[in-house]
Formats: C-alpha cells, sequence, structure tokens
C-alpha cells in the first residue's frame, strides 16, 4: 500500500512538472535576416521563407523602417499572389524571379486595396516588401539584379 502511495505521488509530481513546462510561452522566434543590395543600395530584409511566415508578412504592424524589407522566398517559381489584409501601411512590392532579376513592380500598393490581390507580370521565387515609394527612391527597376548576402 504504502509503495503504491509512492508511486501515485511520483507520478503526479512528474506529470505536474510536464504541465507547467508545456505552459511555459515559447521563445520569441529567431528573426532570420540578411541584406539585398541592387546598385550601391543596401536593403536589411526579414526573410519569409515558410508558409506560415508568408501567409503573416507585415500584417498587423505599424509601420516598416526606412531601408528595410520583407523578403517571401518561395519553394519554387510561379505566379505567387499577394494582398494587403490587415495591413496598416502602403508598400511597394519587387517581384524577383529565381535568377535574382526584378521583374516588376507594383508600387504605392495600400490597406485601402483589400481585396484585391496583386500578381507579378511572370514567375517568381522571390517577391520583396519596402515601404511605399521606397522600391523608386532606391532606383530599383525591372532588369535589375538583386545581390543577397549576411549582414
Amino acid at each position: 500500500m504504502k509503495d503504491k502511495f509512492f508511486l501515485l505521488i511520483g507520478v503526479l509530481v512528474i506529470s505536474g512538472s510536464f504541465y507547467q513546462v508545456l505552459r511555459l510561452p515559447a521563445p520569441e522566434r529567431f528573426q532570420k535576416e540578411f541584406a539585398l543590395k541592387t546598385g550601391e543600395k543596401v536593403i536589411a530584409v526579414e526573410v519569409a521563407d515558410t508558409e506560415e511566415e508568408r501567409a503573416k508578412g507585415l500584417s498587423g504592424r505599424d509601420a516598416l523602417a526606412e531601408g528595410r524589407g520583407m523578403l517571401f522566398i518561395f519553394p519554387e517559381s510561379g505566379y505567387h499572389g499577394f494582398w494587403m489584409k490587415e495591413m496598416k501601411f502602403a508598400i511597394d512590392i519587387v517581384w524577383i524571379d529565381e535568377s535574382w532579376r526584378v521583374i516588376g513592380i507594383e508600387g504605392l500598393v495600400g490597406p485601402e486595396t483589400f481585396p484585391l490581390i496583386f500578381y507579378p507580370p511572370g514567375p517568381v521565387k522571390y517577391a520583396l516588401e519596402v515601404n511605399a515609394g521606397e522600391s523608386q527612391r532606391l532606383g530599383i527597376k525591372p532588369g535589375d539584379v538583386m545581390l543577397e548576402f549576411k549582414q
């Protein structure tokens, strides 16, 4: 009887410990960042390369710092659509093919355009979101090649 009591107490302690560990908040996910360069201009980018990260994108954020962007990396080239669901500020979408060549830019896309979906002019493997007008300020244009490097 005494052995069963201690066994029960042990099981309860272990179960309670697992419960407490599972209740702990998950550590904030490490943000993958690197930079893109076009000409002499450098853009620090946050990478969205999972389905969940691509679905969330910049939605819900109040702003994006100047000179920064979010780079969407898709598993394969295609006509990947973007919309402004839950966006709070306007952006430019820079469409980039698998050879890192800019094939188009959708400029000044505002939150009020939702539920309109924006598509690239050709298959893309990457899409870069920057603040509205930033692509023009940086001189990004179709035909440019974006170079990636670690910061």
